[in-house]
């Protein structure tokens, strides 16, 4: 197996053969509850033998060991350790085994030292490993760019002419084969001023000619991820989520944002926009079908996902969460913003990040809300179940709702709050201004509700009192409901200072006055005609051809 690295700290895999084997799991759990650390060892041996390469329960095994005080066979399991971390592209762990507490009897031993010493000269050819690797696919990425992007085409366009049916048909993209190794490419954007890589695996099957479904997919423990790695190792980024993944989406242009601690999809406002800029992006070299960006995580990457579904909707036709934690970290949590996508949460019952009772109350709340949410609880696996053997069949059912999902661009309906007007924007309905000095209307609401019993990540059979909100509102927000009816539209707001609302053929008859309604009186009722320099400067942002917008009409709440 060719040793390629990806840095994240703790990139354990697990992967239970059969339920006898989950039931050692089980048994070194309750070993451990009696404090009978040879047992519990010895239960995490049999479950390694169903899978030899795992880091994750190789770790589990040295750590029992180690409380059982048995020296020779912690240093048996540590060695496992390194050869599977290896196998596995997690080459940095010397800071983890220095700071186990649990090791500490190892360290006047001359083996210990030696193994410390080999790990750190490995860590230090990796490094230097990395910099020729990404100084290659840094130059691949400029070459890319240079010929594949369509972006110059845009100044043959005759901005006086037919230009809504013009940019629908302009743009040609070119075959990306020469730039692609294995199918696929580290490419970077520029963030905060830096490099950020992400990678994306292209179709065998792909015709430039043809606009191809995408699939983004945000990796989880993005807490303990320190750093991007060798560019040679993107290419098992998706390891990361899903050993399953590459076996569903053979047919998409998969996207593979890499997140760490300082810049991310979940806790950070400058990696949340990263995802939104990348598929924007990519939109300049590749064939995408506008309407068929479907987003998928797990852990912090779900949680991602979920936080797209309410915070910022527009790009993404289907929203697909593994053992998603609901909860915006970034803001506050508005879940009645979901009302114009669907959300498909694919949960487990033994699951540390979220509970199975939690689960199943915000199905209901969501669904009383109005919200197409819908939940495939797994019972009887934890938290990593999509890195599990089992979870391949389970995780074909994510598919198959995925192969139906289409954006619908143009709901008649949208509610959409913010506490932030950077993340103002639904579809065609932006908030622009908050008025949160104003009184709240009555049918704004801040939905929650109270989680107490969590599972016990040592053991998966117990659960810990912890009382937690499932939604924080840190800042005061202001929302937003519209309806659209043929040429008329009716706003209703609640602490908004102001509002835009886009426009184009697919959404009004330009024969026809435009009607505004806001709340509850006519403050508009005008002809208008396409405005030819805003579509293509939004057009020329956006790379949209599935929505080219024509219009912005913009208002104050007075």
């Amino acid at each position: 197996m060719k040793k390629i690295i990806w840095i994240m700290l703790f990139a354990f895999t697990f992967s239970y053969g059969k339920a006898q084997t989950r039931n050692y799991f089980t048994a070194a759990d309750s070993c451990l509850k009696l404090k009978d650390y040879a047992c519990a060892a010895t239960n995490y041996e049999l479950c390694l033998k169903a899978d030899p390469e795992s880091n994750g329960i190789a770790y589990m095994v040295a750590k029992a060991w180690a409380m059982a005080n048995d020296k020779e066979k912690t240093f048996a399991a540590l060695n496992l350790y390194i050869k599977n971390n290896a196998l596995n592209y997690n080459p940095f762990f010397s800071e983890q085994l220095l700071k186990e507490k649990k090791f500490d009897f190892l360290k006047d031993d001359p083996r210990w030292v030696a193994m410390i010493v080999s790990v750190q000269k490995e860590e230090a050819g990796v490094t230097e490993q990395e910099i020729k690797a990404n100084a290659a696919a840094k130059l691949n990425d400029r070459n890319f760019a240079a010929a594949m992007d369509v972006r110059p085409q845009l100044a043959r366009l005759n901005i006086n002419g037919e230009l809504y049916t013009e940019l629908k048909k302009l743009i040609i993209y070119k075959s990306p084969k020469a730039y692609l190794t294995d199918n696929g490419i580290a490419l970077y954007i520029r963030i905060d001023g830096k490099d950020v890589p992400f990678y994306v695996s292209v179709p065998v099957t792909y015709n430039p000619a043809i606009a191809n479904p995408v699939l983004v997919v945000l990796h989880g423990g993005i807490l303990y991820s320190k750093g991007y790695g060798n560019a040679d190792s993107f290419p098992m980024v998706y390891r990361a989520t899903s050993e399953h993944i590459p076996n569903y989406s053979k047919k998409y242009i998969t996207i593979y944002p890499i997140g760490t601690s300082v810049l991310n999809w979940m806790n950070t406002e400058s990696g949340f926009d990263m995802v939104n800029k990348i598929v924007v992006y990519l939109k300049a070299f590749l064939n995408i079908d506008d309407n068929r960006v479907e987003l998928l995580g797990h852990s912090n990457g779900a949680t991602g996902v979920f936080t797209y579904l309410v915070k910022s909707p527009s790009l993404y036709a289907g929203f697909y969460g593994m053992n998603t934690q609901p909860k915006v970290f970034i803001g506050g949590t508005f879940l009645q913003n979901g009302v114009t996508r669907q959300f498909y949460n694919f949960a487990t019952d033994k699951d540390y990040y979220y509970p199975p009772q939690a689960v199943k109350t915000i199905d209901s709340l969501a669904n009383s809300l109005g919200v197409n949410w819908h939940t495939d609880l797994n019972k009887g696996y934890p938290h990593w179940f999509p890195s599990m053997k089992e979870s391949l069949q389970p995780m074909a059912k994510i598919f198959e709702d995925m192969e139906t999902r289409v954006r619908n661009p143009y709901p008649k309906e949208i509610y959409f709050e913010t506490d932030n007007i950077k993340d103002g924007a639904s579809d065609w309905i932006t908030i622009t201004g908050l008025d949160t000095l104003s009184k709240k209307a009555s049918w704004q609401i801040d939905p929650n509700f109270k989680i107490t019993a969590w599972i016990d990540n040592s053991d998966f059979n117990k659960t810990i009192h912890r009382e937690a909100m499932a939604f924080d509102y840190p800042h005061r927000s202001g929302a937003i409901k519209a309806k659209k009816d043929g040429n008329n539209i009716y706003i209703e707001t609640s602490d908004v200072a102001s509002f835009a609302i886009k426009l184009n053929r697919e959404m009004i008859d330009y024969r026809q006055k435009v009607n505004i309604y806001l709340n509850g009186r006519k403050v508009y009722s005008q002809k208008i005609m396409p405005d030819k320099q805003y579509t293509f400067a939004n057009f020329k942002s956006q790379l949209d051809r599935k929505v080219i917008w024509e219009n912005e009409l913009q208002f104050d709440v007075k």
